[in-house]
């Protein structure tokens, strides 16, 4: 059985078996954990870090007592120092911060103690990302390596030094995977005039018109932020790159850049004239079908035939479950087509589980008929001031062999299901790219009480994928739980559990007939989820 270590970093009050070192029986052989060890560890944790009741310094008393190192301790295991160091960081982070605030309420009475609690909390700050880069340098190199050039000849590194070292091997970890992606794009994309600043944030304008506001951590990253604006996952954005700034040899970390604002979505729908000249006659031709007196049986048929013939596909969060840190991201707004939306928060059509009644299931009958009673003449405005000038909905970009599909991201839920029941072809939105992360762990992708045998079929799964050109990347095994290093997936839903995967086929297939098979999946693995499992595994 492994050892407790957390338990060995407390005296054993029983038999007084010092740190590090397991407890013994009365004539010295060892035995399993004393419960007044672990009652130890439990009372003093909690003293540590949630006696927040205690004056500091009683607190920092209790951690000093805490950290001495026998000099019996240091051979115990190999690399418990640093699993120490960092468990001695946490407490004295805690420590820190709590003195600030102690501090700051003492002397309220006579002066304002903001700036002391603060100059405390930046202090613990610092300490807390001293203990991160310690357990990252420790635990997980592979995954975030050091530029060792830098600290050649460095016997020990100050943790400035080593956090340099650290964020350098990041950049050139990064703009090595960026090369292999730019070689599965195989397609022109469009033409762009983009500006990168040294904080990260992007600008970029299509010839279009389209307009992209970004932030990427290296330059290197601009193409994959602008690839989801791109027809589909295969066009490589052209661009005229200029750079504000010197070139960074760490990636940027502000990544609060400016985003899409109502001004953004204002110019988006005024400017592409035919989508919204497409969606005003849609809407003329049901006021002329639909006799104002049957609005709400025809709604409710609406709904039932939507629901029946194209269900919503499950949300799309397979890139927000890893652990990766955020490289990329890009907003833009656009009119886009409606049928394309295929999961809106509420996962049935026209039903909403809200408190409010006007916001439940009655909201959808009450809609159609302010818009179908709406003159003609006045179609354009109302759109404009009910999607663009009040808040917009905002949909999630997943990019795909032949165009891209949605999910409601947040807000504009209600509006969504409306124009998708009416069978409406466009709505405007502001849109959020969702661009593949690097690095999948097939913990992250499953659900995890399904146990082993899902865990191996994922992986067995990407191995299929790969095999079969759907997928560009290698495999590699952390035990039994494999890792894909990703290079491209035309397909991205491919990269989730067979049920999420099977429901993205079928909603790609009802908006891009053919796009699948075109892509090199046979029709009949898309017949559902049992012919889906069937090809992929078997």
């Amino acid at each position: 059985m492994a050892v407790d270590w957390d338990v060995l970093d407390w005296t054993c009050p029983t038999c007084a078996a010092p740190r590090a070192k397991a407890c013994t029986t009365k004539d010295g052989r060892p035995r399993s954990t004393h419960i007044g060890r672990r009652i130890t560890l439990i009372l003093l944790r909690f003293a540590v870090r949630r006696g927040r009741g205690q004056p500091p310094v009683e607190r920092a008393q209790i951690v000093r007592s805490l950290i001495e190192v026998q000099e019996s301790d240091k051979a115990a295991r190999k690399g418990y120092l640093w699993h120490q160091a960092a468990g001695e960081l946490y407490l004295w982070d805690q420590v820190v911060a709590e003195a600030g605030r102690h501090t700051a309420a003492a002397v309220a009475g006579h002066l304002d103690g903001d700036e002391l609690r603060d100059a405390a909390q930046q202090t613990a700050r610092r300490i807390n990302q001293a203990r991160e880069l310690l357990i990252e340098w420790h635990r997980e190199r592979a995954e975030y390596p050091l530029d060792e050039e830098l600290l050649a000849g460095v016997l020990r590194p100050t943790p400035s030094l080593l956090a340099r070292a650290r964020r350098r091997g990041d950049l050139q970890h990064l703009e090595a995977d960026l090369a292999r992606r730019t070689a599965h794009l195989d397609r022109t994309g469009g033409t762009w005039a983009a500006t990168w600043h040294s904080s990260g944030a992007l600008t970029a304008h299509r010839d279009d018109g389209l307009c992209v506001r970004s932030w990427s951590a290296t330059p290197d990253a601009v193409e994959q932020a602008l690839q989801s604006f791109e027809a589909t996952s295969r066009h490589r954005p052209q661009i005229t790159l200029a750079l504000h700034g010197e070139r960074p040899d760490v990636p940027a970390t502000d990544n609060d850049a400016p985003g899409i604002d109502r001004g953004d979505v204002q110019r988006a729908f005024d400017a592409d004239r035919a989508a919204l000249e497409a969606t005003v006659a849609a809407i003329v031709d049901l006021q002329r079908a639909w006799p104002e007196q049957e609005i709400t049986d025809r709604v409710r048929a609406a709904t039932a035939q939507l629901q029946a013939s194209a269900p919503q596909s499950p949300h799309f969060d397979l890139y927000s479950r890893q652990r990766e840190r955020t490289w990329a991201y890009s907003e833009s707004a656009a009119w886009v087509r409606t049928d394309a939306i295929v999961q809106a928060v509420d996962k049935v059509w026209g039903d909403f589980d809200r408190s409010e009644e006007s916001r439940g299931p009655s909201w959808i009958p009450r809609a159609t008929r302010e818009l179908l009673t709406t003159q003609p003449e006045q179609l354009a405005a109302f759109l404009r001031h009910h999607f663009a000038e009040t808040s917009a909905i905002t949909l999630g970009v997943i990019n795909g062999p032949a165009g891209p599909l949605y999910n409601v991201a947040s807000g504009g839920a209600h509006r969504t299901h409306l124009f998708r029941i009416l069978g409406l072809p466009w709505i405007v939105a502001e849109l959020y790219a969702r661009i593949p992360r690097r690095r999948f762990e097939v913990a992250s992708v499953i659900d995890t009480s399904k146990g082993m045998p899902e865990i191996e079929r994922v992986g067995r799964g990407w191995n299929t994928l790969l095999e079969r050109g759907l997928l560009h990347g290698r495999i590699r095994y952390e035990g039994d739980f494999a890792v894909l290093d990703l290079d491209h997936a035309p397909a991205p839903w491919l990269l989730g559990d067979a049920a999420l995967a099977s429901a993205y086929n079928t909603a790609y297939e009802r908006v891009y007939p053919g796009a699948l098979t075109e892509l090199g999946i046979p029709a009949t693995a898309l017949a559902g989820l049992e012919a889906w499992e069937q090809w992929l595994y078997d």
